[in-house]
């Protein structure tokens, strides 16, 4: 495809100087270009007493049909209770209704009320190939707990800014507050539908989940407390947070600490040393770094010519935009782009063990 991506058409709507409405917009068009794809991989039924391991987001990908090692776990508890434990971390008590979500794929435990010994879960699954979401079974005589479990698959090239900002482990209760009332049908959907599969269900399980994701990641921010740094909290940040909207918006112009800041409505030296402070880099380097990433979609996705692609993203030297290409990317921009594979995500043949 060579249409210019929704990212980088248009201009902010408004007032971008302050107010929630543009900062959500901004991500909105993050959560756009990062192209999240949902997949329910499995239906799991544990009787106590039972305990099962799954593997790290890297292992897991590389028995995918496609290539990827960005993948956001996730579990939801249609039924019972269990514990879900991380390395480093405390034993996590999940109950029905609840979704856990693993944005960095940290290998992790689960289990039931009783001990056992721990098995790989991808030992439970049944032959490949897989026409239809599997169901595992597993445990002993004891009370039941039914889980839907699957993944997230995003791109790695655009999820790297959420990357540094999110938790290990993302954890979701609703519990009937009038806020939790979007999160709660959703994964109640997500487990009606996983539970009595119908025509399209994969198709509409893996909006669900990129809906649940949306609303988990919005609730984090949130909750974000005072004094918290990162990309997140710099959206939160009226300061930062209208100016990454002013430099996503319109990346191709020719910008300057002194051109932003006026329009923020704020100093130089104020926004200068509030984007240090959140994101650890002056302004203009988390331009040009967003720059390189616009143009690594546009070589990854799209047919458009490497010159459109430069003046695109601002940059006036074809060799100066090489040079800065290859210093993040490893290879010039050409030879990057030979390497790319498209994705599509599906069911895997078997789960890597």
């Amino acid at each position: 495809m060579s249409e210019t991506p929704r990212l980088l058409s248009g201009t902010p709507p408004g007032d971008l100087s302050s107010g929630s409405s543009g900062l959500a917009d901004l991500l909105s068009n993050i959560l756009r270009a990062v192209h999240l794809s949902g997949v329910v991989l499995f239906r799991a039924e544990f009787h106590d007493p039972w305990s099962v391991t799954t593997p790290d987001s890297c292992q897991l990908a590389r028995s995918l049909p496609f290539r990827t090692e960005r993948i956001i776990q996730f579990h939801v508890v249609a039924a019972g209770d269990c514990w879900l434990e991380i390395k480093d971390h405390e034993r996590l008590w999940l109950t029905a209704g609840d979704a856990v979500l693993l944005p960095y794929g940290n290998e992790h435990t689960l289990g039931g009320k009783h001990g056992a010994a721990t098995v790989p879960i991808s030992t439970l699954f049944p032959p490949a190939p897989w026409n239809d979401m599997p169901v595992i079974r597993h445990g002993g005589p004891g009370a039941g707990t039914q889980l839907i479990c699957g993944f997230l698959h995003c791109d790695e090239l655009f999820f790297n800014p959420l990357q540094r900002s999110l938790p290990t482990l993302m954890h979701a209760r609703p519990r009937g507050e009038p806020d939790d009332a979007w999160l709660e049908t959703s994964i109640r959907y997500i487990t009606h539908e996983a539970m009595h599969p119908r025509p399209g269900g994969q198709c509409i399980l893996a909006r669900l989940t990129e809906l649940m994701f949306m609303e988990v990641l919005r609730r984090h921010i949130q909750t974000l407390p005072a004094g918290q740094v990162g990309w997140l909290a710099a959206l939160n940040d009226p300061i930062v947070g209208s100016a990454i909207k002013w430099l996503h918006t319109l990346p191709d112009e020719k910008w300057t600490v002194t051109r932003l800041a006026r329009r923020v409505g704020t100093s130089r030296s104020v926004l200068a040393e509030r984007f240090k402070h959140l994101l650890d880099q002056p302004p203009m380097q988390y331009l040009a770094q967003w720059r390189l990433l616009i143009a690594a979609q546009l070589l990854k996705t799209s047919d458009v010519n490497l010159k459109n692609i430069v003046a695109r993203v601002g940059y006036e030297s074809e060799p100066a935009f090489n040079r800065a290409f290859k210093r993040l990317f490893g290879a010039p921009p050409a030879s990057w782009r030979r390497q790319q594979t498209p994705v599509s995500p599906g069911l895997p043949n078997k789960p890597a063990s």
